[in-house]
């Protein structure tokens, strides 16, 4: 997105919603889910899909003083700018870089399936259709690496006897192997 669509995002959360605290939404949110940290980040997650929805035209028409027009620039199309990276290319960049905790922090399944779950939601918030990361989930049950109806962690944690970054490594690895197929037809 055009760098506006943030500002933007923040002057409807504050003008137009009156939701953000003044401490900031994420310590706000914390306090009010007890520490929460899923909840906290749901309603936020809320407000963004609300953005989301809104047409081009409520968000043009959204009251804004000159200063803060200035600041925006150009009105958001709500349109991504280059083609984003998909699911699967992101898996092979970080095996490329080989710095799994420059992208998860602790090398856990658990972190690794939230990355890439909040890195699919962003795509599909952005509009972005994600099939070639589907046929991969099908190719790891189709060829036995994942039993049908389980998710990847369990099945390559129990491969990897409990080593949570070996586990994460086979996924990658079964993203090249993946990815080196020929396309389907």
């Amino acid at each position: 997105m055009d760098e506006g669509h943030d500002q933007l995002f923040f002057l409807w959360l504050c003008d137009m919603k009156k939701a953000w605290p003044a401490e900031g939404w994420a310590e706000a949110y914390l306090r009010e889910f007890d520490g929460d940290h899923t909840r906290a980040v749901r309603k936020y997650l809320d407000y963004v899909a609300e953005f989301r929805s809104l047409s081009p035209e409520e968000l043009a028409a959204m009251p804004m003083n000159s200063e803060e027009r200035s600041r925006l620039g150009r009105l958001p199309t709500l349109r991504p700018n280059p083609p984003s990276v998909l699911t699967l290319d992101e898996l092979l960049e970080i095996r490329r870089v080989g710095r799994i905790l420059m992208y998860i922090g602790e090398a856990t399944v658990e972190r690794m399936a939230g990355y890439i779950d909040g890195y699919r939601l962003c795509l599909s918030l952005a509009g972005l259709k994600d099939e070639e990361y589907l046929r991969f989930e099908r190719w790891l049950q189709d060829t036995g690496r994942v039993p049908p109806g389980h998710p990847w962690e369990d099945a390559f944690l129990q491969a990897s006897h409990g080593d949570h970054e070996a586990a994460i490594h086979r996924l990658l690895d079964c993203a090249a192997e993946f990815r080196s197929l020929p396309a389907p037809s």
